[in-house]
């Protein structure tokens, strides 16, 4: 039945795109959307009767299809307002409830995540909750978190691209709102103007948390066990006895060699931060973002080389074997 979910969000945009440009084939287009909307309704009904499934899972479908049957015009006007109210209210609900839940491991998007999931499938609820999380941080980050110290650990957001950005944003802001009021929408209708700003000004909240997790959420080395993170995006835990190595990034000659080169490791690197290349026992690289390479470096090794290890060349790391044949020029 996901096809008919695929095509029903297809026929869904197409269907604003032409209202949003007069043409009248726009109510047409969004009945086709409405029936096949409507089959994949038929089918969570089902999935809900068998058990496979929470009547939780109901709610957005019927939402979404109870406000494109309204969108011409002010029939069930009432339903679509309660069933829409009862949608919001329970998302509020649901992550209040995923945020008082202590006895839960792992971070918060997880938490909320797990919780999301008995209302939207879980890749909805996990987008989901990264962008509610992603907004969190921005609106602490913006109502002083940024006169809080940074958690203790290996931080990345120093030498990060983001920061040199964030005081810039508000002539981006600016220059976002002229050129779309007087070079690209001009002459647009209210609703589609006002839906492009909202757009634009999350775009610029969404840049602020990502630049806020990043912070929030340095390196740490914890009872032998090293977390990386990539902000909110990415995590990864890995033992440190396992390191073989830890090392910048060599040159390359040009950006294919350094993409073949990188293809296969594990990616929490950033855009700025100087890049570290670690590289396990079973032969598994993750490319890693930090402020301080050299402590970075010495905290993460701190036992000298096995016998028969040899110190690598570059000052800042080791290998206890011989490197993997791999061109980097």
């Amino acid at each position: 039945m996901r096809w008919s979910t695929a095509l029903a969000v297809s026929a869904g945009l197409v269907s604003l795109l032409l209202r949003a440009l007069g043409i009248d084939a726009w109510r047409l287009v969004l009945a086709i959307a409405l029936a096949l909307l409507g089959v994949r309704l038929v089918g969570l009904v089902v999935d809900v009767v068998r058990g496979a499934l929470p009547w939780t899972r109901l709610l957005l479908p019927s939402i979404v299809w109870i406000e494109a049957a309204g969108a011409s015009g002010s029939a069930l006007w009432q339903l679509r307002l309660a069933t829409a109210i009862a949608l919001e209210l329970l998302f509020v609900v649901v992550a209040i409830h995923a945020l008082r839940r202590r006895d839960t491991d792992g971070p918060i998007e997880e938490r909320l995540a797990r919780a999301l999931e008995s209302l939207v499938p879980p890749p909805i609820a996990r987008l989901a909750a990264i962008e509610l999380v992603l907004v969190g941080f921005a609106m602490s980050f913006l109502a002083g978190g940024w006169r809080r110290p940074t958690p203790a650990g290996f931080t990345s957001h120093r030498e990060s691209g983001l920061r040199t950005m964030l005081p810039l944003l508000p002539l981006l802001a600016a220059g976002d709102v002229l050129l779309l009021e007087l070079v690209i929408l001009p002459r647009a209708s209210t609703w589609l103007r006002i839906a492009v700003h909202a757009l634009a000004a999350y775009g610029l909240v969404w840049l602020v948390g990502v630049y806020a997790s990043i912070r929030a959420r340095p390196h740490r080395l914890v009872n032998g066990r090293l977390e990386l993170h990539r902000g909110i995006f990415r995590t990864m835990t890995l033992d440190v006895d396992q390191i073989v190595s830890i090392e910048p990034l060599p040159p390359f000659a040009d950006d294919w060699k350094k993409r073949a080169y990188l293809r296969g490791a594990e990616r929490l690197d950033l855009g700025g931060a100087p890049v570290l290349e670690i590289e396990l026992r079973d032969h598994t690289r993750a490319l890693v973002a930090v402020d301080d390479p050299a402590a970075f470096s010495a905290a993460s090794l701190p036992a000298a080389p096995d016998a028969g290890a040899s110190l690598h060349s570059h000052p800042r790391s080791y290998r206890s074997s011989a490197p993997p044949d791999r061109s980097r020029t």
